[in-house]
């Protein structure tokens, strides 16, 4: 009886340790999802700052060029006006506008072949940034499946592991679920130590003589005095054939209080 109360216990902490790992996967997942995306976010904003600006001048260039038209037809009508003139004071007056709409037409033109020299520079990184950015979406959606799938993954596996614990637990005595249920928050999860040589591999407080050769003997059920884990031996396993359970709890007993 105690040796098949033991042996459910070291299959409940290996199904309760499986389902904390499954958990963590589960509880990462927006995490790493978010930091995939603000990679990509990042990345393409560099991009759309690039593509910001192609825009601005782009428009800048329209628009100068619209003015650059309005700026030659007033150019044209000066030098027209020029003609008509009636004395010295009108002449100077209108050289000075001449002049005027002459640097307005240079600045505009200088502006549009900064504009036009900037613009192709930036088709350019445009175009490059462009294959990347396809690349790179391409490479977001496969993390982020592989994350989603992961996730999906571990959330069956919890559901798995938390009906079999159901089933497993269903054979033990009351007491015992109970001490389970106030030992896991406690303890980090780990509710069930190895007793060897005497002494809880969890705590390192020893045992008393006569009840680590029952723990030994599987022929009752201790918990440890100072960690109030369940002890059990490792011969246990051992003796149970073909079965597996308890085989991740190496690590996990081994120092843990």
């Amino acid at each position: 009886m105690a040796k098949e109360q033991l042996l459910s216990l070291l299959r409940v902490q290996e199904l309760a340790n499986e389902i904390q790992a499954a958990q963590r996967i589960l509880d990462e997942a927006p995490g790493k999802i978010e930091q995939i995306e603000q990679h990509f976010r990042d990345r393409n904003a560099e991009y759309v700052a690039i593509k910001d600006r192609y825009e601005e001048l782009d428009q800048d260039q329209r628009l100068r060029s619209g003015e650059l038209t309005a700026l030659e037809e007033s150019k044209k009508k000066f030098m027209s006006d020029l003609m008509q003139v009636k004395n010295q004071r009108e002449y100077a007056a209108m050289l000075n506008e001449i002049d005027t709409v002459k640097a307005q037409i240079s600045d505009h033109e200088e502006a549009i072949l900064r504009d036009m020299e900037e613009i192709e520079k930036l088709k350019g990184e445009l175009e490059t940034h462009e294959k990347h950015i396809v690349a790179e979406r391409e490479s977001v959606a496969k993390e982020r499946a592989a994350v989603e799938a992961g996730a999906k993954e571990a959330q069956d596996q919890i559901d798995q592991r938390r009906q079999e614990r159901s089933e497993v637990e269903s054979a033990l005595p009351r007491d015992v679920i109970s001490a389970i249920r106030r030992l896991e928050p406690r303890r980090q999860g780990i509710f069930l130590a190895r007793a060897e040589t005497g002494t809880c591999q969890s705590c390192y407080v020893r045992v008393r003589p006569q009840v680590f050769q029952e723990i030994k003997a599987a022929v009752a059920v201790h918990s440890c005095e100072s960690c109030k884990r369940f002890l059990y031996h490792p011969s246990l396993k051992a003796s149970a054939s073909g079965v597996s359970a308890g085989e991740g709890l190496e690590t996990a007993n081994g120092g843990a209080v």
